[in-house]
């Protein structure tokens, strides 16, 4: 249901509030993806050269290029461990490398990727995605490339049509995410108000899949919680040939495949019977009591311990403000989101807002 007059009244000044301050990063998101398209190449194993950046702490690969035959590029950490994905390189030995204070260690890491994709991957093919002289994808050649700027633009208009606005966004090296919220607010349980939207989150460098989520933001405390997925597509595609021409025109049409499919998700998402589910979701979990030992076994496998140590202690805690009152699966989701709001890290912050809606809706 709407919030009772004096609490909606309240709560609506804080949602403007909220936009009006989230506004400007949501602008800043949608900014980054138009101005920032990543570069593509095509290289085989045997083509690339590794090397230590002489008085940096990275490690620099020179790839070809059609314009100038060859160009040298800074690798990304998220490409770095792509490779070792690729070559069953262990996570911890290269991180071990990297973390050596003296030149060693890096010139070793170098030499090991050297001679692995020139010997023994030298004929496989791989796509490389980079933005500002970095390699910050490293990919296969059948990765299926979402283009982000026809997307992001779709969101953007898709909501406004349906009433929404652009809340909050966060832009990573890898990652982006853009959020919009319906500007009512409502009250499924006496007391607990909130609202209500979507948030879109894509990778151009293989950082995770095209993803479209449904959220509730409880308005007190900008608790939020990133419940079920309502759009995935992963970036499986075609393999891609030397030229790379055909794949661009599949591109340019798998793009306006995937928006005229994302509108139609928003569509039925914003409406008044899926707003009727969400609430009625508030209302099972504030209905069904949880211990500290179930809550710890519920977080178990979905948080690092840490994250689930902070979580208890938030949810055993006496706080009724940033927290619904009582023992219950909604003030346990409440919880999560509570650990995630104090996390300075965009993308762990998304992460653990996931867990809260896991929390609120495990099936």
């Amino acid at each position: 249901m709407l919030a009772t007059v004096e609490s909606k009244n309240q709560a609506v000044s804080k949602l403007e509030a909220l936009i009006e301050r989230g506004r400007s990063r949501a602008a800043n998101v949608i900014d980054h993806v138009m101005r920032n398209q990543p570069t593509d190449r095509l290289a085989r194993g045997e083509a690339l050269q590794f090397r230590a950046a002489d008085n940096l702490p990275e490690i620099l690969m020179t790839v070809p290029d059609r314009e100038h035959g060859a160009i040298e590029q800074s690798l990304h950490r998220n490409a770095v461990y792509q490779m070792a994905q690729a070559t069953d390189m262990p996570v911890k030995f290269i991180d071990s490398l990297q973390s050596v204070a003296e030149p060693w260690g890096r010139q070793l890491l170098a030499h090991n990727l050297q001679t692995v994709f020139n010997r023994r991957f030298q004929k496989k093919h791989y796509l490389l995605r980079s933005l500002q002289q970095e390699v910050r994808g490293f990919l296969s050649d059948s990765y299926r490339r979402i283009d982000s700027r026809p997307i992001v633009e779709a969101f953007a208009t898709a909501v406004q049509e349906k009433g929404a606005l652009p809340y909050e966004g966060y832009v990573t090296d890898t990652k982006i995410a853009i959020q919009a919220i319906m500007p009512e607010v409502y009250e499924p349980v006496p007391g607990e108000v909130v609202a209500f939207g979507l948030s879109l989150e894509n990778s151009d460098f293989g950082n995770g899949a095209l993803s479209l989520r449904a959220y509730l933001l409880r308005i007190w405390c900008t608790n939020l919680a990133i419940t079920q997925e309502e759009m995935r597509q992963v970036h499986l595609g075609k393999r891609l040939d030397e030229s790379m021409v055909y794949s661009q025109r599949t591109y340019e049409l798998d793009a306006k495949t995937t928006v005229s499919a994302l509108r139609d998700v928003i569509q039925k998402q914003l409406n008044a019977g899926q707003l009727q589910r969400q609430m009625d979701l508030i209302r099972q979990a504030n209905g069904k009591t949880v211990d500290s030992a179930q809550a710890r076994e519920l977080l178990r496998k979905a948080l690092q311990k840490n994250d689930a140590d902070s979580v208890i202690e938030a949810y055993n805690s006496l706080d009724t403000v940033n927290m619904p009152a009582g023992n219950t699966i909604w003030r346990l989701s409440n919880a999560v989101s509570w650990v995630a709001g104090k996390t300075e890290d965009a993308e762990r912050k998304l992460e653990i807002s996931k867990v809260a809606g896991q929390v609120l809706n495990p099936a």
